[in-house]
């Protein structure tokens, strides 16, 4: 399918001196943090919101690109916002939330809100991706990666996708349906680095997690808050909204929420 260019291309929306990364998840796009910006815009933060390498395009495409590729993506959206900005903060969904938590293990941000970021992924399946690396290069979303991988409670399976359909009710969003082996290999890799090194964030910040989020496990956030240790991060549970909390029906409140959090930062007058 070929993706409108509003849902895939990066936005910039100018406004005071505290800058705003809004970084997109894992296959997915800009199109998951633009509705996010534009309401952050009208209440005059300056707003950036990336495209990360791969993504808003095929899968093969994003076939050529890994962990190392969306770090650096990461890096130099903030570099881009201290172009205007004196202070930057790192915002972002699923992947996005890992990165923005790199960038804070960096001490290149000033403070972070990550929205369901990953420690523990909730598909089991995603543990055997190196096992079928040999044999396929792409794995559908939905559907086991092999004969050799099946869903034990095909039932349980399609209650899950209907809970997910509920709770992230269809909006304007390009997602690729299916996402490259080494893709995933990738991601589990840039988990394993960040998890690693959470305890030398120092800034701010601000971690939300949707209690039925059916990616990734809600224990991840707990994990996050322990290791983060030189800070105490505020942790905000959504109790009706799945996945891509910035899409779901609590989004007008998770807005609030961070606009609440950058606050903070807008000490400076002009």
């Amino acid at each position: 399918m070929e993706p409108q260019r509003r849902l895939v291309e990066p936005f910039f929306f100018p406004g005071n001196h505290v800058g705003c990364l809004l970084i997109h998840g894992f296959s997915g796009s800009p199109s998951e943090m633009r509705l996010m910006g534009e309401r952050l815009a009208k209440l005059g933060w300056t707003i950036l919101g990336v495209q990360l390498s791969g993504h808003g395009t095929t899968p093969e495409q994003m076939a050529t690109t890994g962990w190392e590729d969306w770090t650096k993506d990461a890096v130099v959206g903030v570099r881009k916002l201290r172009e205007t900005c004196d202070t930057v903060i790192g915002v972002g969904l699923s992947m996005g939330g890992l990165l923005t938590l790199y960038l804070g293990t960096l001490g290149l941000i000033d403070g972070l809100i990550s929205m369901n970021a990953p420690m523990i992924l909730a598909d089991r399946r995603t543990r055997f991706v190196r096992l079928i690396r040999p044999f396929m290069r792409f794995v559908d979303k939905n559907k086991p990666f092999s004969s050799r991988v099946k869903n034990l409670n095909p039932e349980k399976a399609e209650k899950d996708k209907l809970t997910l359909l509920k709770n992230d009710p269809p909006a304007e969003r390009f997602v690729y349906e299916r996402v490259p082996v080494d893709a995933l290999i990738s991601l589990n890799r840039g988990i394993r680095q960040v998890r690693n090194k959470l305890q030398t964030i120092k800034c701010p910040c601000l971690l939300m997690q949707s209690t039925k989020d059916l990616t990734v496990k809600p224990i991840s956030v707990e994990i996050i808050k322990k290791k983060i240790s030189q800070v105490k991060p505020e942790v905000i549970y959504w109790q009706k909204s799945g996945h891509i909390l910035t899409l779901g029906q609590e989004r007008e409140e998770v807005f609030l929420k961070v606009h609440e959090f950058l606050q903070q930062f807008d000490q400076k007058k002009y």
